[in-house]
């Protein structure tokens, strides 16, 4: 949602992005994992992890899925495939870390994305007007940027920390948040229905 934008105004060639995904991603047996050991932890009573291979309370675990053999996981790796096929750019540049964080529901995403043509802040809000399921969230001296709550329940993403990169030519850092159950699924399936 964020990135189709900008690539039909600038011309996407590459992205690394960090996936802060909510445990709600791993169903309902993530979400019971998490109230058990918050849960847990405040009544001083020692427990196991079931779902997940470390403590996700109070954590973060830097492996959503099972490791490949490159190092990525098959999360991670269904990023770069996916992300490709959506955007319909077969040679796109991926590099990705999908976090697990202690969040019910709606994930997050860090991204510097470099493209083609030279790109600006200004620029990028302005390809993203009149765009449907997108909201620009952007006014951090406000303390004003999306976070998950923001979307809990709710359609559309939100894209805010818009910024040029200071290492890369032609790249923009973005955070962009969306309810992966209703947009990344539910949403999803009822939007291509009422397509068809």
């Amino acid at each position: 949602m964020a990135l189709a934008p900008l690539h039909q105004a600038f011309g996407l060639e590459a992205i690394i992005a960090s996936s802060y995904q909510a445990v709600s991603g791993s169903g309902a047996q993530g979400i019971i994992e998490l109230e058990e050991q918050v849960n847990a932890i405040a009544a001083g009573q020692p427990f196991t992890p079931k779902v997940y291979p470390r403590q996700i309370a109070f954590n973060v675990i830097p492996q959503v899925d099972v490791f490949t053999d490159n190092g990525y996981t098959k999360e991670e790796m269904k990023m770069l495939h996916e992300g490709r096929k959506i955007l319909g750019l077969s040679n796109l540049k991926v590099s990705c870390t999908c976090v697990r964080v202690p969040v019910y529901r709606s994930h997050s995403v860090s991204i510097t994305a470099r493209f083609s043509n030279p790109v600006d802040p200004d620029a990028a809000r302005a390809a993203y007007a009149g765009k449907p399921g997108i909201q620009i969230v952007d006014d951090p001296s406000n303390k004003i940027f999306p976070v998950p709550l923001d979307t809990t329940g709710k359609d559309d993403c939100l894209v805010g920390r818009i910024r040029k990169n200071l290492v890369l030519e032609n790249a923009l850092d973005l955070w962009v948040v969306g309810d992966q159950v209703r947009k990344g699924a539910a949403l999803n399936a009822v939007q291509i229905a009422e397509l068809l």
